[in-house]
């Protein structure tokens, strides 16, 4: 049995093949190697796959071709199919049939005599990796959000391919880890993973880092693994007419082209955090580079997009804090949570790293509070964009109301610290807005206002004061 931790969940299966005996060879690898539950059904028919596939989702599907009527067969169960994963199978010798069914869109081609070990490590291999994705981890992919849960099943289903992958999205959202969990799901995730960073470098250390001059460049490097080109927005011409060759021929040429060319097997990803038809549209690339690095695309989205995953991360990156340096922090108080859930966080998931990871380290307790949120420098820069308008709206035309450097660290923002006194009245009265309204001497409307990022109240939602 594998070393992997057990999920909850059973990983499901269906094998399609008329013969027994290649059907025992894959649910017994599987059983021996896969640490997890399983559910392993199979068929001899194509009738009952169909039905089976009608009625319920599977992780992995395999299709013999013989069994379910050749190529076309297999497209017209693969098209029905609610699965992560398909594999076809069929003889050695059949390379069409092979080459026909990965463009059809399966996984890879099981040879038949089957090697059912070599099978059970990949799906071993493939949900490891897919269990490790949505916990996540400081830096990690974590997400809930109906967005997420589409990134990863689309990481899922275009690892096991092998053309390019071109990652889009805005700075912090995770791009190189989103390339490095594809090369982890794929087939090559043996083989290196080599980053070369694209935007740092000039136009001959980048040449030099892509082609290299003595065996030493990137292309090299990754052979038999992945290379992620980062942030290719503004490749030399010089270095882009490489690329293409190097994709349409697999030739690796040095940056004297003086030396015979080197054959590499590499696949390629690139990240961007432009829009990527920009790209072409400005001439910052050719669009033959683009549309052969844009083959499979993945974008991340803003963390501004998906609320719902903030406080995730957050606990995600509390936890991981106490497990590497004994930190107690280990949840936010809903005030904190709401805090953090509301604000733009316009460097994405880098910006609320480094904010937990700083009051991990500054704070003792076990709670995360509004306070200290504030006291770690949260939301001294930006506002929410309704409070945003009030207070330009209210500035001096000279500026004037600026505080003093001196006084920044020390002053909070106005709508931090009312939303900060609001939630822990809440919070103190077990979540009866009326009775917090009422300590707080405002009216519910008032509250409630607030709470939605509102306008400031009206007169209406003063409380009413009589005099003697």
């Amino acid at each position: 049995m594998g070393g992997s931790p057990r999920p909850s969940s059973a990983l499901r299966v269906l094998v399609v093949d008329r013969d027994p005996e290649a059907r025992f060879i894959l649910k017994r690898a599987l059983e021996q190697r896969i640490a997890r539950p399983l559910m392993i059904l199979e068929t001899a028919a194509t009738e009952a796959a169909r039905l089976l596939l009608a009625e319920q989702a599977f992780d992995v599907l395999t299709l013999d071709l013989d069994t379910v009527g050749g190529l076309s067969g297999f497209r017209e169960v693969h098209a029905a199919a609610r699965a992560t994963l398909v594999y076809a199978s069929g003889e050695a010798h059949r390379v069409s049939d092979a080459v026909a069914a990965v463009r059809e869109g399966a996984a890879d081609y099981l040879e038949k005599p089957l090697d059912g070990p070599a099978f059970a490590r990949r799906i071993e291999r493939h949900f490891v990796v897919a269990e490790a994705i949505v916990p996540g981890d400081i830096g990690g992919l974590v997400g809930r959000s109906a967005r997420m849960r589409n990134l990863f099943d689309q990481i899922a289903r275009i690892a096991p391919a092998a053309a390019p992958v071109f990652i889009s999205g805005e700075s912090g959202t995770g791009k190189k880890l989103c390339a490095r969990a594809v090369h982890a799901r794929s087939r090559r995730a043996d083989g290196p993973f080599i980053v070369v960073d694209c935007g740092s470098l000039g136009r001959d250390d980048l040449m030099l880092a892509i082609a290299g001059g003595d065996g030493n460049g990137a292309l090299r490097r990754a052979h038999g693994g992945s290379l992620l080109l980062d942030e290719v927005g503004d490749l030399d011409p010089a270095i882009q007419t490489l690329l293409v060759r190097f994709i349409e021929t697999g030739d690796v040429i040095g940056p004297s082209f003086d030396v015979e060319p080197v054959q590499a097997d590499v696949r390629l990803m690139a990240t961007t955090g432009r829009v990527p038809d920009d790209l072409v549209r400005r001439g910052a690339m050719r669009p033959d580079l683009f549309y052969r690095l844009n083959v499979l695309s993945l974008h991340l989205p803003p963390l501004r997009e998906r609320p719902e995953d903030i406080v995730p991360i957050a606990e995600t990156v509390l936890k991981r804090c106490a497990d590497r340096f004994g930190t107690r922090l280990s949840r936010f108080a809903p005030a904190a949570e709401k805090l953090i859930a509301g604000h733009p966080w316009p460097g994405n998931v880098r910006e609320l790293e480094n904010l937990v990871q700083r009051i991990a380290t500054l704070n003792d307790g076990e709670v995360v509070t509004a306070e200290m949120l504030a006291d770690a420098g949260f939301g001294m820069r930006r506002a929410p964009a309704s409070m945003q308008s009030a207070v330009e709206r209210a500035r001096l035309p000279d500026g004037g109301n600026a505080p003093a450097d001196n006084a920044a660290a020390r002053i909070r923002p106005l709508w931090m610290a009312e939303a900060q006194i609001i939630e822990e009245a809440i919070e103190a009265f077990d979540g009866n807005i009326a009775r917090a309204a009422a300590a707080l001497e405002i009216s519910p409307s008032t509250i409630y206002r607030k709470r939605r990022g509102g306008a400031a109240p009206t007169r209406d939602d003063l409380p009413s004061i009589r005099f003697g």
